[in-house]
């Protein structure tokens, strides 16, 4: 069974002064993960201290039925079931499961079990204990050296990864990439927070869906229901509305999915701590009540599906989290959005990751930059 992480304390109490803190530093490469245009084809690691909205209310991406078609799958999204938690270490790659499944019970976390020559990760996947002591004791680290270290350990992992990190008690945003001249990756079922977020914002000061939205947005986000997902897709405006809300967040490196294929929405990490900004902090685009709604929906996420960015998080810690898993264009994406907050720490993380040969070797991409990010401690200016 995989750790339960309880939610503790309001997600938007922690506030802090961002202004003073603006800050860009350039580590390893180009930072074209923050821009549409092409990244330089060398790593990117990029540190920004920004101002404005901060963390995030995630919840993970669930249970979906099997197509069989991966043009069907592509459109609707994560179409294979999820694995589920289990600290066991070397569980085998889960496979896709009958469309009746309703909780698939293989689950991997630092082996991957993919065809013969590919990589076993459980030490690669984990930071140096000496570095994680080390910035324990030191009160944590700059945000250009933990920059460093995400870009460090995705030189040696495969496929192309977009991971940012905003530490809200310190206002210091921290966004890299591997060595790769993408400047997008697919959504999956993460895109389902971005609908959420995007219905709530038009609700005013009552913050209130109406009783179908509510319905639907329990599933949606509580099993991650693919269904669910596209009729609140519409509600929101398709991918018109969807863009127009993008915008409305700054986010210019994201473009929704045409032709209602949601789950083909293109973003970055860096775009995507906007999204996570704007449900759990005070903004001018979602009310309080609004942020409320969204909360209580995110709690309602099933522990099966909690695995990513929960990895190296001590128990007892809250983490609210939204993944999105997909077999896409010969391989798989695998992502993950978090707001992990206690024991004197509070930060939002987002991970996007593709072209993995097997979907438990994208998970162990996804937690590997889990454990750093913890272990690195309070990201300083």
């Amino acid at each position: 069974m995989a750790r339960k992480h309880t939610s503790t304390g309001n997600i938007s109490s922690h506030r802090v002064d961002r202004r003073a803190r603006q800050r860009v530093v350039a580590v390893g490469g180009a930072a074209a993960v923050l821009l549409a245009s092409s990244a330089a084809a060398t790593a990117a690691a990029t540190v920004t201290g920004t101002a404005g909205l901060t963390a995030v209310a995630s919840t993970s991406a669930l249970v979906h039925s099997v197509d069989p078609s991966p043009t069907t799958a592509a459109a609707s999204a994560d179409t294979t079931a999820a694995p589920t938690s289990t600290p066991t270490a070397t569980t085998a790659a889960p496979t896709a499961t009958p469309a009746t499944t309703v909780e698939p019970t293989a689950r991997a976390t630092a082996t991957d079990a993919g065809p013969a020559g590919s990589n076993a990760v459980g030490a690669a996947e984990a930071p140096n204990p000496l570095a994680a002591s080390s910035a324990s004791a030191q009160g944590g680290v700059t945000a250009s050296v933990l920059a460093e270290q995400f870009r460090a350990y995705l030189a040696g992992r495969p496929g192309s990864t977009s991971v940012a990190l905003y530490d809200a008690a310190t206002g210091e945003t921290v966004v890299s990439s591997s060595a790769t001249t993408r400047t997008g990756w697919e959504t999956a079922s993460t895109v389902k927070l971005d609908i959420l977020a995007a219905l709530l914002s038009k609700t005013g000061q009552s913050g209130q869906l109406t009783s179908s939205q509510t319905a639907l947005a329990k599933k949606m986000i509580s099993i991650s229901d693919n269904a669910s997902a596209t009729s609140l897709w519409n509600q929101a405006g398709g991918s018109a509305g969807m863009n127009a809300f993008y915008q409305r967040l700054g986010m210019s490196a994201t473009t929704a999915g045409a032709g209602g294929k949601w789950g083909l929405t293109k973003t970055t990490a860096s775009d995507q701590l906007a999204v996570l900004r704007a449900v759990a902090y005070p903004n001018t685009t979602l009310s309080t009540a609004a942020r409320a709604t969204a909360k209580s929906l995110l709690d309602g996420v099933i522990s099966s599906q909690r695995w990513g960015l929960t990895a190296g998080v001590p128990s007892g810690v809250a983490v609210e989290i939204k993944n999105g898993w997909l077999p896409y264009d010969g391989g798989w994406v695998i992502n993950s959005l978090a707001h992990v907050h206690g024991n004197g720490r509070d930060y939002v993380m987002a991970a996007y990751t593709r072209d993995s040969a097997s979907e438990s070797t994208g998970i162990a991409t996804v937690e590997g930059l889990s454990r750093i990010a913890w272990a690195a401690g309070t990201v300083r200016g």
